[in-house]
């Protein structure tokens, strides 16, 4: 594959899994300044990965996967690639970030996210986006049964902390 073509590809393959960037990125940053600065460290790490993509899972399992990664270490800020944004130029994260929908119900269950521990806030992130308790556990490596129980007691975690909120 050429260059060119990869980047295509690339920039093709962001724009279908921006939802998952998107969703991950407000569980893991309070301010929309933020949001921008990890989703460009995410797009940054995926563009980096990218040819090491062989196909042995979805992409949107992949794409997870590494945001996930980047979103948990994104406490450790690294310099940005000059180089990645000169060559991927086509992406412009504010526009997604205008598409994203905001209500109150949201707000709250964001705000309750925000105070799970980083594991258990990719979890339901997860789960939240509709993955199946096969896919969390390929993305997260753990087991289809931890998944579940997990999930019961991060549901039953957030209904404490929003209780407290409200």
């Amino acid at each position: 594959m050429t260059d060119d073509n990869r980047k295509t590809q690339f920039v093709s393959d962001f724009e279908k899994n921006i939802g998952i960037i998107l969703k991950i990125s407000r569980a893991y940053t309070n301010t929309n300044h933020d949001r921008e600065d990890l989703i460009n460290d995410i797009a940054l790490e995926l563009w980096k990965a990218y040819p090491k993509f062989n196909g042995d899972s979805k992409i949107s399992t992949w794409f997870y996967r590494i945001a996930l990664n980047v979103s948990m270490n994104y406490k450790r800020k690294k310099k940005p690639d000059l180089m990645f944004y000169h060559e991927v130029n086509q992406i412009k994260v504010s526009d997604w970030l205008d598409r994203e929908e905001e209500n109150e119900q949201v707000d709250l269950l964001y705000e309750c996210i925000d105070d799970l521990n980083e594991f258990n806030k990719a979890i339901i992130i997860l789960y939240l986006d509709g993955n199946s308790h096969d896919e969390i556990s390929t993305i997260t490596g753990i087991s289809k049964t931890n998944v579940g129980t997990r999930i019961s007691r991060i549901k039953e975690q957030l209904k404490e902390i929003a209780k407290q909120k409200n």
